[in-house]
């Protein structure tokens, strides 16, 4: 099992594609997907109302209503990293080595998904875990 992000509260976790939102208190899952290769990385909401888990697509879920949102789009997929904002918003950097690579905010309240930027900065570079953006 491998953790993405926990807090005092929620804990994303995966193995192998699975990956899960789990009530730390009570085991419960509350949102579970499947992700073609591992999850690249995940988010929880500093006041535990959402977590977002990505990879090859973005998934979302919303405290609120108990439900979850699965974004698989040309434009918003291999989801190299994601950046916290404040609570409202996140940042998404799209594989930084691709033709594709851009950093896109998600509204967490609405869904929105709004392009930044294009990120050229490593496609032609080696592959490196720390990316700076």
């Amino acid at each position: 099992m491998n953790i993405l992000y926990e807090t005092e509260i929620l804990r994303l976790q995966n193995e192998y594609e699975l990956t899960c939102l789990i009530d730390k208190k009570s085991e419960k899952v509350l949102c579970e997907d499947d992700f073609y290769g591992d999850p690249t990385c995940g988010l929880i909401s500093p006041n535990n109302d959402w977590a977002i888990m990505a990879g090859e697509h973005l998934t979302i879920w919303k405290r609120q209503g108990s439900s979850s949102t699965k974004i698989s789009t040309d434009l918003i997929q291999w989801v190299h990293d994601l950046r916290l904002i404040n609570p409202d918003f996140v940042d998404i950097l799209i594989d930084p080595w691709s033709k594709k690579s851009a950093v896109w905010r998600v509204n967490m309240q609405t869904l929105e998904l709004i392009k930044q930027r294009d990120f050229p900065d490593y496609r032609d570079m080696e592959y490196s875990e720390n990316v700076i953006w």
